[in-house]
This record gives structure tokens, sequence and C-alpha cells, in this order.
């Protein structure tokens, strides 16, 4: 009797181990297939982006007009602020060309008329009450009144001034991205906004030129010019 108990718990102890065994291979397995999606995932996107910045920079920019659109303000403010000033400022050139790309569409005319910026600005305003967005943008949407998307577009998107200059320092980084987002999912309410904005990243000129990449390279360029110091008269 003992030696059957005795082999019988062997048994058990041995099925038990290899249990053991195969759930630590199957979770060890399981977290490498998510990784590997995930990385799959990644690289599709990439794939499917101008290729003029660094990939990293179509991934924060989708991470955080997704941020936006979800209302989740306070991991948005935390993903900025992790990013150093290089990597924020092209993110945000990434936004501002495609607030650019939107109201190019919406206009009848470049650049357009202070009414078609105003009428755009308060379809963009009225828009953060869509149910696609989180209830953290709809309790904070009576900040971002008409008048700062109106500024947004008039000075930062077509005239091109520095986003320090039309906001106050703490919203400078965060209301583009807001505003962004908020007529990514206004102006194609057909479409999803992450659609949207993939159709944006891809737009070209009638030579084959990427919209959005030239638009970038422009914003840099201005920029570097604007902030550039004048050589001494000789």
């Amino acid at each position: 009797m003992l030696a059957a108990s005795f082999i019988a718990m062997a048994a058990a102890g041995w099925h038990w181990a290899k249990a053991t065994e195969y759930a630590r291979k199957k979770e060890s397995l399981d977290t490498r297939e998510r990784e590997l999606a995930a990385d799959l995932a990644r690289a599709e996107r990439e794939n499917r982006s101008p290729r003029l910045f660094p990939g990293r920079v179509y991934e924060l920019t989708f991470s955080m007009l997704e941020y936006a659109v979800l209302g989740e303000l306070d991991r948005l403010r935390a993903l900025i602020q992790a990013q150093n000033q290089k990597t924020c400022q092209l993110v945000l050139d990434q936004c501002l060309t495609v607030a650019d790309c939107i109201l190019g569409g919406r206009s009848s005319r470049w650049p357009p008329s202070d009414d078609d910026l105003r009428m755009i600005a308060a379809i963009t305003s009225s828009s953060m009450e869509n149910p696609e967005y989180g209830q953290a943008v709809a309790d904070t949407s009576a900040s971002i009144v008409d008048p700062a998307i109106h500024d947004y577009l008039s000075r930062a998107v077509v005239r091109g001034e520095r986003l320090d200059d039309v906001f106050p320092a703490g919203d400078a980084a965060v209301l583009p991205v807001l505003i962004t987002a908020a007529m990514l999912v206004a102006f194609f309410p057909a479409r999803p906004w992450q659609g949207h904005l993939e159709l944006i990243w891809k737009l070209e000129t009638d030579d084959g030129v990427n919209c959005s990449a030239l638009r970038c390279a422009q914003l840099r360029l201005r920029r570097t010019s604007a902030t550039a110091k004048p050589e001494d008269d000789k």
C-alpha cells in the first residue's frame, strides 16, 4: 500500500511539474506572439506613412491623436512631456500638416477667407460633443472655444506663426493635438478618424511628392529661417 501511494504521489508530482512547465512555455509563446503582432502592426503603419521623417514620429502622432479622441488627456500630457523638444516639435508639425490638409479641402481658395475660418472653427468646436469622444474632452471642450480654434487655423496653420506665440505656454502643445483630432472627426464623418489620418498621410501631388512630408519640411524650413540669427551688416 505504501509503495502504491508513493508511486501515485510521484506520478501526481510529475504531472504537476509538467503542467507548470507547459503553462510557463505557453505564456512565453503567447507573450511572444502578442509582441510579434504589435511589431507587425507597427511596421504596417510605418510602411503606409511617408518616410521623410522617422517612423516613431508618425507613431507618436497617431498615439497622441488617439488619446485626444478618447479624452485621455492625462495620458496625452504625459506622452508629450516624455518627448524631447525636437521630437515633440516634429509631432506638432504633423498635427499642423493634418489641419492644413483638412483646411485646404474645405476652403474654396487659399488662403481661406476669415468667414471660412470661423465656420470651420465652429464645426470643429461642435464636433467635440461627438459620442466618439471621451467624456474628458466633452467636459473640457468649453475651454477650447471657437476663437482659440480660429487662432490655431488662421495664425499657426495659415500664417505659420509659432505655437508658443498663439497659445499660452501650458497649452501650446496640447491644444494643437486636441483641435487637430477634432478636425479629423468633424470633417470626414463617414470614415473613422484613423482612416481619415491615413488618407491624409497618403496624399500626393500630381508629380508624386507626398503632401504631408512636403508640408512638414516647409514648416521646418520656415521655423529655421525665423530663428536664424541675421548676419551683421558689413
